[in-house]
């Protein structure tokens, strides 16, 4: 039976039969793969298919934080702001020991500062209280007082109707209150000495919390005090040396009331006014450290307190800045690579810190390319004007140098055109 079925299969007329297409197929069937060859090559023609440069991305704000560091060696007297809190600019952040106090410094400096052009007339009623405890700084503030003295002499010359014997007598006055306000400022010095002896046993005392915080405020409130008293004596025993020595001059004739002595003294007035000025300003940077712009401050020691000793040039911390600014991303391509590269071009950044099969892209756009090669490469500057908004709609955080993948679609090609390109290749 089965030789039969073999035989039938392989006659003449059932192999006719299986090797004769239909007719549809031998009338449709070229016409049908001419059209597939033709969708085929349309499509080709007209899907595009984008020409990519990559390369790695930075990507930072166009106001980064500013750095906190200190100036000088010591130990911090006063930490005036929280951590990771809001501060302005210019606002004081932390205050080294000195001999001092920042306040009453302060407190000068913005005298100074409301004499932006000062007259003749506004340098001679120029004065601070005599209480600021200024230490160093006494000096340069002394020696404008004499300078002060020494032009109102001229100006006013209120002595000149007074006899030699009423200005000696005058001048023996002075000589015993001054005796008195030095045995004063003696006594003054010495309580100081024993408050402050006390103070450094209660601070210990309060640091190993065997004593109240409101006893040690106390005395601590107490020298402040005593320090204020001997300034002021201190003041005292000056203005009443610059006395006796206008006194003397008025006497022995040595000041003639002339211009060209007038315009000199004008002139040493205001070369000490600056030289006061210019004294405080050292001070404060030395001593004090200011926030350089408003926004939050972030400590980046554990622990900032008061008494602690910092070394100079210690980076304490950044100023983060509240206003918002310009996002930019940096991109360091080879010369080879750049050339192609334009502005305008649009640039896809994928960063590492977002997933971005989860968030997606940030699109972006190069807004300028460098021309002058470092190192064999160009920068390549990425702005981003809709943010950090992902193509799905996420919102990403703005952290300071950030890291990603960016590509830079710097042409649209044909697939078809692609195909020719590769062959001819």
């Amino acid at each position: 039976m089965n030789d039969q079925k073999d035989i039938e299969i392989r006659s003449e007329e059932v192999q006719e039969i299986l090797g004769t297409p239909p007719n549809w197929m031998a009338r449709y069937g070229t016409l049908l793969a001419m059209l597939v060859v033709v969708g085929i090559g349309y499509i080709a023609y007209f899907v595009e298919y984008p020409v990519v440069v990559y390369g790695n991305i930075t990507v930072t704000t166009t106001a980064p934080p500013k750095r906190l560091v200190t100036n000088m060696r010591g130990r911090i007297k006063e930490v005036m702001v929280e951590n990771e809190s809001n501060v302005t600019q210019g606002q004081v952040i932390l205050v080294f020991e000195s001999t001092a106090r920042a306040t009453d410094v302060l407190t000068l400096e913005n005298r100074l500062m409301s004499l932006s052009a000062p007259t003749d007339d506004a340098l001679m009623q120029f004065s601070v209280p005599d209480s600021l405890v200024l230490g160093n700084l006494k000096e340069p503030l002394f020696n404008f007082y004499r300078k002060q003295e020494d032009l109102r002499t001229l100006v006013e010359n209120s002595y000149d109707n007074f006899s030699v014997s009423q200005l000696r007598r005058r001048i023996d006055q002075l000589r015993e209150g001054l005796r008195a306000d030095r045995s004063k400022w003696i006594n003054l010095d010495k309580e100081i000495e024993l408050v402050q002896r006390d103070l450094q046993k209660q601070e210990q005392l309060s640091s190993e919390q065997l004593l109240a915080e409101r006893d040690l405020r106390q005395t601590q409130a107490e020298l402040l005090s005593l320090m204020r008293m001997r300034e002021s004596a201190e003041a005292s025993i000056r203005s009443a040396e610059q006395e006796i020595d206008r006194l003397r001059a008025e006497i022995t004739g040595v000041r003639a009331n002339t211009e060209g002595v007038r315009q000199q003294t004008s002139v040493e007035l205001r070369e000490a006014f600056l030289e006061l000025r210019t004294a405080v300003e050292d001070w404060l940077s030395k001593y004090v450290l200011t926030s350089p712009i408003d926004g939050k401050v972030s400590l980046y020691m554990d622990r900032i307190n008061d008494q602690q000793f910092i070394e100079e040039e210690k980076q304490i911390g950044v100023v983060v800045p509240s206003k918002d600014s310009d996002i930019k991303g940096l991109i360091k391509l080879r010369v080879g690579q750049a050339r192609v590269v334009k502005e305008g071009q649009e640039v896809l950044v994928r960063f590492k810190s977002a997933d971005s099969k989860e968030h997606g892209a940030v699109r972006g756009r190069v807004t300028d390319v460098s021309e002058v090669p470092i190192e064999n490469e160009l920068n390549v500057e990425v702005s981003f004007p809709d943010g950090l908004v992902t193509n799905r709609g996420t919102t990403l955080a703005n952290v300071q140098a950030m890291e990603g993948r960016a590509n830079i679609i710097v042409a649209e090609k044909r697939f078809l055109q692609r195909v020719f390109e590769s062959l001819l290749d």
